[in-house]
């Protein structure tokens, strides 16, 4: 069954909201200076949590704090690994050079993609699972975080081989 979502976050946070027709489904706030969220479902309460630089991977955790999934990823690539506890892997990825449409996929039978405008945008999905439309919203954020903090680097850069 096929389902068209929209979700919206703030402009200048991080906190998602997932909507079906007009009514909240879940939402995602984001901790502010991690790459951590705890989302908000109607099956329960999750918590992303990431550690690492040099091998990035962020753990789904439930509130026993049982690992639901592993998310590993490829910053040279801009792609991500999402491997469930139940054995699904997906396959995360850009699907333009604007970074404003993504995708995830298991290529076999599950796949969502995503579209972005400012501050909002609709997702497509064959899955009805919330916890893997959680985590394309959630890699999403961790790239966004990753190409502002990688800007901000390069400013700060440029401004002190100025005044030097």
């Amino acid at each position: 069954m096929e389902q068209v979502l929209s979700w919206r976050k703030g402009l200048f946070d991080s906190n998602y909201q997932v909507f079906n027709n007009g009514f909240l489904k879940f939402s995602m706030n984001f901790i502010s200076w991690k790459n951590s969220a705890i989302a908000t479902t109607p099956a329960g309460i999750y918590m992303f949590k990431s550690e690492g630089f040099s091998k990035p991977e962020t753990k789904l955790l439930n509130n026993k704090n049982e690992v639901l999934a592993i998310i590993t990823y490829d910053w040279g690539r801009f792609q991500a690994k999402i491997v469930f506890a139940s054995g699904d892997t997906f396959d995360w990825s850009f699907q333009n050079s604007w970074l404003k449409r993504w995708s995830l996929n298991n290529h076999q039978d599950k796949q969502i993609l995503f579209n972005a405008s400012t501050g909002s945008g609709l997702l497509h999905t064959n899955v009805d699972d919330d916890l893997i439309i959680l985590c394309g919203l959630f890699v999403r954020e961790y790239y966004s975080r990753l190409i502002f903090g990688l800007i901000i680097f390069i400013c700060c850069m440029l401004t002190f081989k100025s005044i030097f």
